[in-house]
């Protein structure tokens, strides 16, 4: 009986030294949410596995990657990859080359608009590592010098700065998205100092208005150890309210916060009315499963609307095709465990404990398409993970749609037709 009670104590007591020692850091704040089945337009516009049948693959010694930029003009494209390398890919020869090398690891990207020398870059820190001196932010790459430069990689402080490095956000409401029609406590970079501002901890992805002046820049939560990648699994484990936009105002070079309070902000697109003007924009609330609008101008400024939720897959990127159709990378599945852990956020504090690279996760991956307006979705394809994983974003350029791998382990540039893709569409119809 003594043995039984010395055993027993020294099971506890290592049990609590363990659950003391893999405590996650407190800005790891844990939220419940019940998801239900995914929207039913889905289903009537799916239009089968498309990747499996018709995928191409090039490039093979392309590394896992986040974003794909065709040059105007040219069969060349530049691709943001995890080794920290803009790799050019000559879509006609299938040779890829190192073409620059980043400061940090390269996520989203855009094309300078009217400067087709220059492409904004989004930098983040890759996993947990460390990248000495230099800051996450928002970059610009000479493709004649092969050179990068800073745009922002400070950010005003609009918020609480806790001791543990989190930013609380402001909110009237803790449980809704707080929108900024006009960017809150907009800055000049040069008047950001060590007690005004903070370093940016995570650029992921931006969109850039058709005359330039106005640069979006998404961070999806910002504690001090930010990152793409397994950091990120924490926070998605979470659903905690971290995310941010900021606006750059190129003529003014000026930043400000747009939005706050939401849940992962990841990809986003600008969108105009039929004057070109900005109205608002659109964004993935990527583990959040769900896409929303932000109303920046008319009669419903100030608010935010959830377009889609309960998606069957993380939103990531979003793209827009010559006809202003949304292309949405989803890229890992929402599967069971998924949804039966996010309502039971009792068990989080132990998930939070075990290492991200331990947790498991889904190989499934996909795609949909969505109206200009975003109301309708047009396509939808689920992917097995047989010939590609983790599709970060589908980027459509001329006729092909290229969906980008960002799983590490990746090989090769990976596109379909994206006419084939919306024919589909029309014979999955004919059929029914």
């Amino acid at each position: 009986m003594k043995t039984l009670l010395i055993s027993v104590t020294l099971v506890v007591g290592a049990a609590a030294i363990t659950w003391q020692a893999t405590e996650p850091p407190a800005y790891y704040r844990s939220r419940g949410h019940v998801f239900g089945d995914p929207p039913a337009e889905l289903a009537g516009a799916d239009i089968g596995d498309v990747i499996a049948d018709d995928l191409v693959t090039l490039a093979p010694r392309i590394p896992g990657h986040d974003e794909i930029i065709q040059l105007p003009g040219t069969d060349k494209v530049l691709v943001s990859a995890r080794d920290e390398w803009i790799w050019m890919v000559d879509l006609e020869t299938g040779k890829a080359e190192h073409f620059a090398l980043a400061p940090l690891s390269p996520t989203g990207a855009r094309l300078v608009p009217g400067e087709p020398d220059q492409v904004y870059f989004c930098m983040a820190r890759l996993d947990w590592k460390q990248y000495p001196g230099k800051t996450p932010g928002l970059y610009k790459l000479d493709l004649n010098t092969r050179k990068f430069t800073e745009v922002v990689t400070r950010v005003p402080i609009t918020g609480t700065m806790r001791e543990d490095g989190l930013e609380l956000p402001n909110y009237d409401d803790p449980d809704a998205v707080k929108v900024y029609p006009q960017p809150y406590r907009e800055t000049s970079l040069a008047g950001l100092d060590e007690n005004n501002s903070r370093p940016m901890q995570f650029c992921n992805d931006l969109d850039v208005t058709p005359d330039g002046r106005h640069i979006y820049i998404t961070e999806p939560y910002s504690n001090p150890k930010a990152s793409s990648g397994l950091g990120a699994v924490l926070e998605g484990v979470t659903l905690a309210r971290n995310g941010r936009v900021w606006r750059y105002a190129t003529d003014t070079s000026k930043v400000g916060l747009a939005v706050e309070n939401i849940v992962f902000a990841d990809g986003i697109l600008v969108e105009l009315d039929e004057n070109g003007q900005e109205t608002g924009l659109l964004i993935s609330e990527t583990t959040h499963f769900q896409i929303g609008r932000v109303y920046f101008r008319g009669p419903g400024a100030g608010r935010y609307e959830v377009l889609w939720k309960d998606l069957p897959g993380l939103p990531d990127g979003l793209d827009r095709d010559s006809t202003g159709r949304v292309w949405v990378g989803l890229i890992k599945d929402r599967t069971p465990v998924v949804t039966w852990l996010h309502a039971n956020p009792w068990l989080k504090p132990l998930v939070l404990r075990v290492p991200a690279d331990k947790l498991p996760v889904a190989r499934q991956t996909g795609f949909m398409v969505l109206s200009p307006d975003a109301a309708h979705v047009i396509a939808y394809s689920h992917h097995d993970g047989s010939r590609v994983v983790d599709i970060s974003v589908a980027a459509p350029s001329g006729d092909k749609v290229f969906l980008p791998s960002f799983y590490k382990d990746n090989h090769g540039l990976h596109y379909m037709d994206s006419n084939a893709v919306l024919s589909r569409l029309d014979r999955t119809r004919a059929q029914q």
